[in-house]
């Protein structure tokens, strides 16, 4: 019964991102709030699966303040299979931030994000936070990116750890079959470190098209873990993720 409220708060989630995009395309006064809607074919959190290889529906609401404050709830369902029925089947992120510019071509961000996952048994140590600091600089077209993360308790109980990520993007085509909104190349590395876990590796690469509100984007997802060290028989190998999303800007 827990479970299935949480669900329910969840696709609740969605349904509200929904209309807020409605109600902002009516010009009613919700101001700098944002939302979206998304469909995963696999959920991925830094190159390991959080859904088991199966599909994920996702959803935001976004509040941005025009002094560079900005925060957010998003949620998705997960499925860690190898701690049983006991695990989640909900995760829910509630972040809070600042974006501020440095430069005429550079934006940082800084940002405190707690992972929640609120129908996970009373054993299990899988809520935490994380201390996330980014860099945006653009070279004309091209985009990159860095970020680096802390938490001084890592999900499961894995104590402090450290990620380490960089990614650039690039326009390819203005235009893309009827995707008037271009086809873009984006690729992310990164690091993790965890004191009483597993160190390793991840990486993506990809392709996003858009047409208007809508982006689709096919990529490929894997790490350099193996099985022993992911604790799952196919969670950490690579795989292509296909993803389909509804922004509804503020």
């Amino acid at each position: 019964m827990r479970t299935n409220s949480l669900k329910a708060g969840l696709l609740g989630v969605v349904a509200f991102s929904g209309f807020v995009g409605i109600a902002q395309a009516e010009d009613t006064p919700w101001g700098p709030i944002s939302a979206g809607v998304s469909l995963t074919s696999d959920y991925r959190f830094r190159g390991v699966s959080q859904s088991d290889r199966d599909a994920a529906v996702q959803g935001w609401v976004q509040y941005d303040h025009a002094s560079g404050f900005f925060a957010n709830v998003w949620a998705s369902n997960v499925d860690f299979t190898d701690y049983g029925d006991s695990d989640s089947s909900v995760e829910v992120d509630l972040t809070a931030g600042y974006n501020f510019k440095i430069g005429g071509d550079t934006n940082a961000s800084a940002k405190v994000v707690y992972y929640w996952y609120p129908d996970a048994s009373s054993g299990l140590d899988y809520n935490y936070w994380e201390l996330i600091g980014g860099l945006q600089h653009t070279f004309g077209k091209f985009n990159v990116t860095a970020e680096v993360a802390y938490s001084p308790d890592l999900f499961g109980g894995a104590d402090s750890g450290w990620a380490l990520t960089g990614g650039s993007s690039v326009p390819v085509m203005d235009s893309f079959l009827f995707f008037t909104g271009g086809l873009e190349a984006s690729g992310h590395v990164g690091y993790q470190w965890a004191d009483k876990g597993v160190d390793y590796l991840y990486y993506d690469i990809g392709a996003t098209a858009k047409w208007e509100a809508f982006s689709f984007d096919v990529r490929w997802v894997d790490t350099d873990l193996n099985t022993s060290d992911c604790g799952s028989v196919n969670n950490c190998d690579g795989g292509i993720v296909l993803s389909l999303t509804a922004a509804l800007p503020g």
